[in-house]
């Protein structure tokens, strides 16, 4: 069984458009090749390390700083 078959289709994406499909499979990849979220088990997930904060602007990945692990 290929887990990976589907990794970019969005499931029950009747209310999308094709264009919106499309823009959603751009940012998942675009999301995975910074390390933010990897797909697993059928599933995406952030990456260990990665917090979501909100800004004014939105929300931002933030990757944890390795000295602050270590000091914990």
């Amino acid at each position: 069984m290929d887990f990976n078959s589907e990794k970019y289709f969005v499931e029950n994406s009747d209310a999308l458009t094709e264009a919106e499909k499309i823009q959603f499979a751009k940012d998942l990849i675009e999301l995975e090749r910074q390390g933010v979220v990897e797909y697993r088990d059928g599933r995406w997930v952030l990456v260990p390390g990665v917090e979501i904060e909100e800004t004014p602007d939105g929300p931002v990945a933030r990757f944890r700083n390795k000295k602050e692990e270590g000091s914990n």
